[in-house]
């Protein structure tokens, strides 16, 4: 058996090609096929890795992703005096977001909450997952008359998919500018389908996609009491106000973990922007995380987290930054090449 590549260039340009037939023209009659699109490219960053090797991905853990994907987006669009969940098919409105919706009124729009009731929530699971199995997850590579198998084989059933050799890869490598593209392409869809209460929306994306603020407002006080006060960039006192920052920049990777969230000046998160951190300060936050027992904390306020997934999406982080022969930011408007040893500091436990 030959050992697992890396796609070519060229190969990695066929994939982007065909990547982009299927946003153009792909028959979509409801958003399904865009969050399962963006629900791979999540999972390939979190269980995949840069061998080219072919990866299994579990329908579950698909729909998983589903349901975290819908869940910002069934809250009610309000437009002058009318409000209404946004449509998300041609038709009546799609039955998975009939579905997260009752979870989201339930409880309270709090997506943790609703995790922590397991038998709920995997109940929730797999009732999506029997609709992924069904609907988007065979049809998805369907374009017109054409079936293009280059993300998998269409088996037509089972409860997982074996993606392609390179196509872990390719997701991984352009996963930033492929989730752009497929939200771009779902924004459009849901713009297109509700023109009477969006026709003056300008910002719909940070509507769909935007991180849930409330989250970061739970582990406000957890953080300070961490950090000692102080600053996780700079370390200089903090005063009244901070902002929770997320390590990982959400730009770069949709990560409400516990351990991705940091507390710091609102100059110095701004500054950083969507920068990754130098390796002073990623050197800092894997240490903080691996002895400061924040797990105990973050179960006591209701945070979800996960140190094993966060360190694998930081990984995958600066493993594209060092690929790019990027900069990283120090300070202030102070950025540098991303040195040698970042792969040592998150390999720590």
């Amino acid at each position: 058996m030959s050992q697992p590549r890396p796609p070519s260039p060229s190969e990695q340009l066929e994939f982007l090609r065909s990547f982009q037939r299927l946003l153009d023209e792909g028959s979509f009659v409801a958003t399904y096929k865009f969050a399962l699109l963006h629900a791979i490219a999540d999972l390939c960053v979190l269980q995949g890795d840069d061998s080219g090797a072919a990866l299994e991905l579990a329908t579950f853990d698909i729909a998983e992703h589903f349901v975290r994907l819908y869940w910002p987006q069934v809250i009610p669009f309000m437009a002058s005096e009318e409000e209404a969940v946004l449509r998300q098919n041609t038709g009546r409105q799609a039955q998975v977001v009939r579905a997260v919706r009752e979870a989201h009124e339930h409880y309270d729009g709090s997506l943790a909450s609703f995790r922590h009731d397991v038998a709920e929530w995997t109940h929730l699971v797999r009732s999506v997952q029997r609709t992924v199995e069904v609907m988007p997850l065979w049809k998805v590579q369907t374009v017109g008359s054409d079936r293009l198998e280059f993300l998998y084989s269409n088996q037509d059933h089972g409860h997982s998919v074996r993606l392609e050799p390179g196509v872990a890869y390719c997701l991984r490598a352009f996963y930033p500018m492929l989730v752009d593209m497929i939200e771009g392409a779902w924004s459009h869809f849901i713009q297109r389908h509700n023109p009477r209460l969006l026709k003056q929306v300008t910002d719909l994306r940070s509507f769909l996609f935007g991180s849930e603020r409330a989250v970061l407002d739970a582990p406000r006080f957890l953080l300070r009491d961490v950090q000692e006060g102080r600053c996780f960039y700079c370390t200089r006192p903090i005063a009244a106000r901070a902002d929770v920052d997320h390590f990982i920049p959400w730009r770069r990777y949709p990560l409400d973990l516990g351990h991705n969230l940091v507390l710091a000046h609102p100059a110095c998160n701004s500054k950083k922007s969507d920068l990754l951190a130098a390796e002073e300060h990623l050197e800092r936050w894997v240490e903080r995380n691996r002895t400061s027992g924040l797990e105990a904390s973050f179960e006591g306020v209701g945070i979800r987290h996960s140190l094993t997934a966060t360190l694998r999406v930081a990984a995958w982080a600066y493993g594209q930054v060092h690929k790019a022969g990027g900069q990283v930011w120090v300070a202030g408007t102070e950025l540098r090449p991303l040195g040698v040893r970042w792969d040592e500091v998150l390999a720590r436990r």
